[in-house]
């Protein structure tokens, strides 16, 4: 064979390898185009559109699913906000991260102003010490703890406060203290009011008392100038002399006396 005819032989043969090459090199880096069938445009342009549609529906879920979400999160944040009571979340350092509407109110300051602030630099400072005490037992305690504190607002009055704290684990991981506020300022003073009103029908009792002890004893004055006169009783006094008369006659003292 001629050097002619032998490179007329391996050309095809050399175009026919590399050929096959390069398809298996794309087949390697994309394995799915062996499986695509040639296709018309028509076909093409029918799953363009088809393909177009689907997007076009997936899209118009996602927006529903979208506005499902935003009107939950509307919901949440009315419920927070508008509570009866104050929701604080304060982080390992005592130090406000989230509070609602109703606790922004109670505290009288503006949400911005009470964010990232001190929580015991809203009390008065007797309670400060039992605030840090709180705080430190409460993030290495997993408990549900009651206090009552005295909180000062920023235009210096204050109220009775009645904290209900939980220890609780945040999405990042960090350990904060839940805390329910509520204003027991009412409460305290109906407790004071009937205080005061009981101690009030103690000591009238115990002067009615007095008073009926010193007739009694006025009774047996009479009774015994009576005699002397050779004159009969005039008071029947039979129920004073049981040896625990004036034991009976008097109330007993009050839890904590008057």
């Amino acid at each position: 064979m001629s050097p002619s005819d032998d490179k007329t032989y391996h050309e095809p043969h050399l175009r026919a390898h590399a050929e096959r090459d390069i398809v298996d090199a794309q087949q390697m880096k994309d394995p799915l185009a062996r499986e695509i069938p040639e296709r018309s445009p028509d076909d093409l342009l029918h799953e363009l559109q088809v393909h177009q549609v689907e997007l076009e529906m997936q899209n118009e879920a996602l927006r529903q699913k979208q506005a499902e979400l935003e009107a939950m999160r509307d919901r949440y944040v009315d419920l927070y906000d508008f509570a009866p009571v104050g929701y604080l979340t304060l982080d390992p350092n005592g130090m406000i991260e989230e509070l609602n509407l109703t606790a922004v109110k109670l505290l009288g300051a503006e949400r911005k102003e009470l964010l990232h602030r001190r929580f015991a630099s809203l009390l008065i400072h007797e309670d400060e010490y039992r605030c840090r005490e709180l705080l430190l037992g409460m993030i290495d305690r997993d408990e549900q703890r009651r206090i009552e504190l005295t909180m000062q607002r920023r235009d210096g009055t204050v109220f009775q406060a009645q904290l209900d704290c939980q220890r609780a684990t945040a999405g990042s991981g960090e350990t904060v203290l839940h805390i329910a506020l509520t204003d027991i300022s009412q409460v305290k003073a109906d407790q004071a009011a009937q205080l005061q009103q009981i101690s009030e029908l103690q000591r009238f009792n115990r002067a009615a008392v007095a008073r009926e002890l010193a007739m009694i004893e006025l009774k047996r004055e009479v009774n015994a100038l009576s005699r002397e006169l050779g004159r009969a009783e005039p008071f029947n006094l039979d129920f004073a002399a049981a040896p625990d008369a004036e034991t009976t006659a008097t109330p007993p003292a009050a839890p904590g006396g008057a």
